[in-house]
């Protein structure tokens, strides 16, 4: 079973907008990965989210590109989290599942289920979006990840 982990994409300032949506880059930049993940043929079958604002965008933008329709607010998904309410929940998942949620939620998710141990000062991870896969007797590795701004200028490569 494969688990990505994103972080929404990127979301105007609050100074702008109190509900911090996407913004239009952080838009382009979700539709990059998510156009990448249907050519890789992800076989992602639900999409949770936080539901603020910036996740909810953030998760429809993948289901509308991968054709996915269930999309679900899950409780437990806010920055400061405490990560062990959702840990039960992610385990009992068969199915390749999509989680967007937010820093420092994020890393220190991925370091629980890597490590047993949810760093409390984790802030860093190699990209916005991790895959994690399970293996059968329940571990978890890092089958990879990616940052949305390297997909954008992927695109911007291929188009001149």
């Amino acid at each position: 079973m494969k688990l990505y982990l994103a972080q929404h994409g990127p979301a105007v300032d609050k100074s702008v907008d109190r509900d911090r949506p996407l913004s239009d880059i952080g838009q382009a930049e979700v539709n990059g990965v998510a156009k990448y993940l249907k050519q890789a043929n992800a076989r992602i079958a639900g999409i949770y989210h936080s539901g603020k604002t910036r996740a909810e965008q953030t998760a429809e933008i993948f289901a509308s590109e991968l054709g996915i329709n269930n999309v679900e607010q899950m409780d437990g998904l806010n920055p400061n989290d405490d990560v062990e309410a959702v840990v039960e929940k992610i385990n009992s998942l068969t199915d390749d599942t999509m989680i967007v949620t937010h820093i420092p939620f994020l890393p220190r998710m991925v370091s629980r289920l890597l490590t047993g141990d949810s760093a409390s000062e984790a802030s860093a991870l190699p990209g916005n979006i991790v895959c994690l896969d399970r293996d059968q007797e329940g571990f978890w590795s890092l089958a990879g990840c990616c940052a949305y701004d390297s997909f954008d200028q992927q695109q911007n490569k291929t188009a001149h």
